[in-house]
């Protein structure tokens, strides 16, 4: 079995890989039973809504039994099952600390086994991520969904920001909006006080910040962080209200003092800017897609007509 810093080693390896090739990488720190990670598949610098869900394991132990052209590795019912029929299409990544190298495969009726009491799949040893080229270009083609799986799938991704939102953890998004640049372009991160997600650059060309929360952020209503706000007002205030400082004493005079000059923000506004990028800081809560969201998709995940065996003749 690997051990947790083996475990962490393969999921840093392949937030690295994918992250380097301008996709976008969320590991799922509640797991999804037997899924790591999801994987957004980025073309021409946008995010297209198509998902791939990583089954990652990590250790040079399972690289021990092998082919002339693969490596073999072993599971059970429940966990071929459950690989097969995901909503995305599900990717097994070896990860070998002692090489750094991965390799991987698509999980389907054909690439899985049957051995009687388990079952085997074979990773061809030619499916190496160091060959992004090759690897991206047919991870590319395992997920074509309809646009209507498309956003019922990110909103799948998004559930865990969605969870923490409805217990009661902060969940902010930090972004810089370059307003000098002709084609729009934004730098996100989502995050609590214990975790953060950032994603690479997002060009959304001719939509501004709010049809960009709109789209990355449907289930989700803003409200700017106000600490934020008022601290990245401050030096405005000290330049717009200086009067002078007294030499003997040194004590500074302002025409206003900064609770008088301060305006609470109206609107989704930046917490600051410097000419060139506009500095975004604001809190999320559940909208009412959120919330129908969260009871729609625990009301999907249950098997209670599977289980009690119910038919239709």
């Amino acid at each position: 079995m690997a051990t947790p810093k083996t475990e962490r080693l393969g999921v840093a390896t392949l937030d690295r890989f994918f992250s380097q090739q301008g996709w976008l990488f969320r590991e799922q720190t509640t797991h999804d039973y037997g899924i790591d990670a999801h994987v957004e598949i980025v073309e021409g610098d946008r995010p297209t809504g198509k998902l791939l869900a990583l089954q990652i394991k990590s250790g040079a132990s399972f690289f021990r039994e092998e082919t002339a052209e693969s490596y073999v590795f072993r599971t059970d019912d429940k966990h071929v099952e459950y690989w097969i029929e995901h909503s995305m299409p599900v990717v097994l990544v070896l990860y070998n600390p002692e090489t750094d190298t991965a390799h991987w495969r698509h999980v389907t009726d054909e690439s899985a086994q049957s051995t009687g009491k388990t079952w085997k799949i074979e990773i061809p040893k030619e499916n190496v991520l160091a060959d992004a080229a090759r690897s991206l270009a047919v991870l590319a083609t395992l997920t074509q969904p309809e646009p209507y799986l498309r956003r019922l799938n990110r909103l799948r991704v998004d559930r865990r920001w969605m969870n923490l939102i409805k217990s009661g953890v902060e969940v902010r998004i930090t972004f810089d909006d370059w307003v000098n640049k002709s084609l729009s372009r934004f730098q996100v991160t989502i995050h609590t006080d214990e975790e953060e997600e950032a994603w690479p650059v997002l060009y959304t060309p001719g939509h501004g910040v709010e049809e960009m929360l709109a789209h990355f952020f449907p289930w989700a209503d803003f409200e700017v962080d106000q600490e934020e706000h008022r601290e990245g007002l401050q030096s405005t205030w000290e330049a717009e209200c200086y009067q002078g400082r007294d030499s003997e004493t040194g004590t500074t005079f302002y025409g206003q003092t900064f609770e008088e000059w301060y305006e609470p923000p109206a609107g989704l506004v930046p917490v600051s800017e410097n000419g060139e990028t506009e500095t975004y800081v604001l809190i999320l809560s559940l909208n009412a897609l959120g919330e129908g969201f969260l009871v729609v998709d625990d009301y999907l995940s249950r098997n209670t007509l599977e289980s009690i065996g119910f038919t239709l003749e």
